[in-house]
């Protein structure tokens, strides 16, 4: 880049600039809102993809009158979060999560009228991607457990 500014530091400084707008207009934000089919507490805000993650915001709301509890799968669990395009059936694994405590250390308790915010991050999406699965333990949990595993069994991506 050449520079015809009076300063060498303001040359860097729209560089700089330059590089952070041409990174922000990379990503794509889909604005979802979808609850969980079997519980409307949970849902799925939105989704962004940029070349080099997709990251995922879950919200997890309290609208009962009780607390209960609620965690999170720590990734390389095989019941870990994983975001499935369903057009090639290519499966992203979980690679973070925060938001909530995981489940092999304690619960989270969440009281009424409160709400945690889950951020999981995956690799990027596969060109072209616009039907998705998102779950724990690959949407297929485990007849003999006690735990509610979360499945977004069809999320369609709107065009843009």
């Amino acid at each position: 880049m050449r520079c015809l500014l009076p300063s060498f530091r303001h040359c860097v400084a729209l560089s700089a600039l330059a590089v952070a707008c041409d990174a922000h207009a990379q990503s794509q934000t889909y604005k979802l809102q979808l609850p969980l089919e079997s519980d409307s507490d949970v849902v799925l805000q939105d989704i962004v993809v940029d070349a080099k993650q997709t990251r995922v915001t879950l919200a997890v709301k309290n609208t009962t009158d009780e607390s209960f509890e609620a965690c999170a799968q720590p990734t390389g669990s095989p019941d870990a979060f994983t975001l499935k395009d369903l057009g090639t059936g290519t499966v992203l694994p979980q690679l973070s999560i925060g938001g909530l405590s995981f489940c092999n250390v304690k619960m989270d308790v969440v009281k009424p009228g409160r709400n945690k915010l889950v951020k999981i991050t995956f690799p990027p999406l596969p060109a072209g991607a616009t039907r998705l699965q998102l779950g724990e333990a690959n949407c297929q949990p485990k007849p003999d457990s006690d735990m509610d595993y979360w499945c977004f069994k069809n999320i369609v991506l709107p065009a843009r």
